[in-house]
């Protein structure tokens, strides 16, 4: 018999890429599970120059991907509060800055995947827990 989900872990999961930055996303993890690197992910993916998407996958094995590199748990959410903490990142814009394909270091620094994963997890932090 499974136990159903009451409480999920908030993870930020870093993963590599080659050349540049670490990748950031959020992961919430049922808090029953014995594996935590599987769960719900979201992050934005693409490029900052051409425009990121936001990207939602309700069951996904973070942990499997080639470039996983690290997870590491930041609080808990109950159950109740999942439809708001979706709403939280589905209405953050992910970024995108056309300097970065013209300038080498645009002033003020263009914004990336680490940026929209702290602007979620501050406003998930200030309403939610």
């Amino acid at each position: 018999m499974s136990v159903e989900t009451t409480t999920y872990n908030v993870y930020r999961v870093l993963f590599t890429q080659q050349g540049s930055p670490d990748h950031e996303g959020i992961a919430l993890v049922p808090a029953q599970n014995s594996d935590q690197l599987a769960g719900r992910f979201y992050h934005v993916k693409g490029t900052v120059g051409l425009g990121m998407t936001y990207e939602r996958k309700p069951g996904h094995r973070f942990g499997a991907v080639d470039g996983y590199k690290d997870s590491t748990f930041l609080y808990q959410i109950s159950k109740s509060k999942l439809d708001r903490f979706e709403e939280i990142a589905a209405k953050h814009p992910p970024p995108y800055d056309p300097r970065v394909l013209t300038e080498r270091e645009p002033h003020p620094p263009a914004r990336n995947c680490a940026d929209w994963v702290d602007d979620v997890l501050d406003q998930v932090k200030r309403e939610l827990i």
